[in-house]
């Protein structure tokens, strides 16, 4: 059986995260950057660019003046959004597929990562008060391994993906015994590659773990959390399968229950607004 670093290593040779979204990701982590370092990375990648200057004037930002330069997009952007705008633009292209298939798509799997990327973001902001930069990367990026794991050893995925049977057996574990290690181990090998926050990686390391506690208000609860919500909304990784909610966050949503309660409501118009994040 192939090991996570033997899986990310074939994966290389097929696909590499684009150098801007390093030098983008990079550039954030650094205290000594500037704005103007930002937009002479930007301006070399002229679909960015486009996307750029789109989600800026999109509902998302809700700017009552059109802005048209590079420099002025990223400002009202912030560098974080801009991270993550370019980690969508990076990866969204390996999330294609026809979507035919009944046990993994692809094209299916980007929609539910979109959703956990949004609802992540709003339990952050509206239950904990938390800025949603790094809850939407990890939402977005959460999921990562399963491309990886599709594109190197497909077959094998799906196996584990028809042994996958909650809440009797779960998917990391089929994943263990078919392929010899799991979406979540193989993700976050990838993210740490491509220069992710520390807080980004442990999310996707831990979202599916049924031991580990984490502080409620952490990303990996987080994540678990809108991992929940949107499998009972018909948005789970793989269709018609959701994980139970790991006990002391069942306790959790029960006495904030009227607040997740407006989350799902809000979710369809939270989808709408941010969609220039996340169309493909």
């Amino acid at each position: 059986m192939p090991t996570a670093k033997e899986i990310i290593r074939k994966f290389n040779d097929l696909k590499t995260l684009p150098h801007v979204a390093i030098r983008v990701t990079q550039l954030v982590n650094s205290e000594k950057s500037t704005m103007r370092d930002f937009e002479e990375v930007i301006k070399l990648d002229p679909i960015l660019v486009t996307r750029l200057l789109r989600l800026v004037n999109s509902p998302y930002f809700g700017l009552a003046n059109k802005v048209e330069s590079i420099s002025k997009a990223i400002v009202y952007c912030g560098m974080k959004n801009l991270r993550n705008l370019v980690a969508v633009e990076a990866i969204k292209g390996l999330f294609n597929d026809d979507g035919s298939d009944p046990v993994f798509s692809r094209s299916h799997l980007w929609l539910h990562c979109a959703t956990i990327s949004i609802l992540s973001d709003m339990i952050g902001k509206r239950i904990f008060g938390l800025a949603g930069d790094d809850l939407f990367l990890a939402g977005i990026l959460h999921d990562i391994g399963l491309v990886v794991e599709d594109q190197v050893v497909g077959d094998l995925l799906r196996e584990a993906c028809r042994a996958y049977d909650p809440p009797n057996k779960y998917l990391v574990e089929c994943e263990r015994e078919v392929i010899g290690t799991d979406h979540c181990e193989v993700g976050m090998l990838m993210a740490k590659e491509w220069k992710m926050p520390e807080e980004v990686l442990k999310a996707i390391r831990f979202h599916h773990d049924m031991e580990r506690k984490n502080p409620i208000s952490s990303v990996t609860s987080i994540l678990q959390l809108a991992e929940y919500i949107a499998g009972k909304m018909n948005y789970s990784a793989i269709p018609k399968k959701i994980d139970p909610l790991y006990p002391q966050l069942v306790r959790h949503v029960k006495n904030m229950m009227g607040n997740y309660k407006l989350i799902v409501r809000d979710l369809p118009a939270e989808m709408a607004k941010a969609k220039e994040l996340y169309e493909h």
